[in-house]
């Protein structure tokens, strides 16, 4: 797969640019879909500036689909009336440097967005590649079921979570020891970070959480297109991990600015032989 292959894969999945303002929001709930995949696959969907975020020691990295809602009740130090909106956003976990500190974050290939409003805001002022896109929504006591109809093909998807399966019981697909270790690798993070190709400049931002309190759901349907091409199209090897749940998080997203990234990693010997046969 060459750079300018990858460099279009991003292009068609949005913009990425600044974020001049702290956006402050309330999620009702997400459940983020993980799956393992080697660290040599990823390194293919990530700019050289970015190392994918390994498992322990397991040679395995993490791209994961996160499905919610959430109102946004703050942009800057201006109170909005809250603006909901139903989202679906695939992300890969990765590690990297601004100005000589390091950070762990999740770097966001596509969200999309029902509201008209953050997606807009969002697709230009942000580096999240928000697109607009229909969405229905089931929230009950019994089921958490999104279904997003993007305009490009590629990035439509359906997820069903069911709430009497929800438990810290670790499920047999995880490779994590427990909710805890589950939670410090795919939550525990500094912030987000994407990339703007064209310009060579990274946008990091920090995200204030709240404690996590997060469970394992245990039961779910799910159909993401996004990650079905990928999985084919870079042979991403995926081994699904685990579905988990949270509800009722606070967030402060951080204003960030593109910049020029620090020194791009070398690439190892495993990718180079990667870039040469894929």
């Amino acid at each position: 797969m060459s750079a300018t292959e990858v460099r279009r894969l991003h292009e068609r999945l949005g913009k990425v640019s600044s974020q001049p303002i702290n956006v402050f929001s309330f999620t009702n709930k997400r459940l983020t879909i993980n799956f393992r995949s080697p660290i040599e696959r990823l390194r293919l969907l990530i700019p050289p500036c970015l190392e994918v975020d390994e498992i322990g020691t397991t040679g395995m990295g993490m791209i994961s689909q996160c499905v919610c809602d959430f109102r946004v009740t703050k942009l800057g130090l201006m109170p909005i009336p809250w603006t909901h909106t139903n989202e679906m956003l695939c992300r890969i976990s990765v590690k990297g440097q601004k100005h000589g500190q390091p950070f762990r974050a999740y770097y966001t290939l596509r969200s999309d967005s029902s509201s008209r409003l953050l997606g807009f805001l969002g697709g230009h002022f942000s580096h999240f590649r928000k697109a607009i896109s229909n969405f229905t929504r089931r929230d009950n006591s019994e089921v958490y079921e999104l279904n997003c109809r993007a305009q490009d093909e590629i990035c439509s998807g359906f997820f069903r979570g069911y709430m009497n399966a929800l438990s810290k019981e670790k499920p047999a697909t995880s490779c994590f020891a427990n909710i805890e270790e589950a939670t410090q690798f795919v939550f525990q993070l500094d912030g987000s970070c994407g990339y703007h190709w064209s310009k060579d400049k990274l946008s990091y931002q920090k995200i204030q959480y709240p404690p996590w309190n997060l469970q394992f759901c245990h039961r779910y349907e799910y159909d993401f297109s996004l990650l079905n091409y990928l999985f084919q199209q870079y042979d991403l090897k995926p081994e699904f991990d685990c579905v988990l749940f949270m509800e009722k998080v606070p967030q402060v997203w951080g204003g960030s600015w593109l910049y020029t990234p620090d020194t791009p990693r070398s690439a190892s010997p495993s990718t180079a032989e990667t870039n040469r046969t894929a």
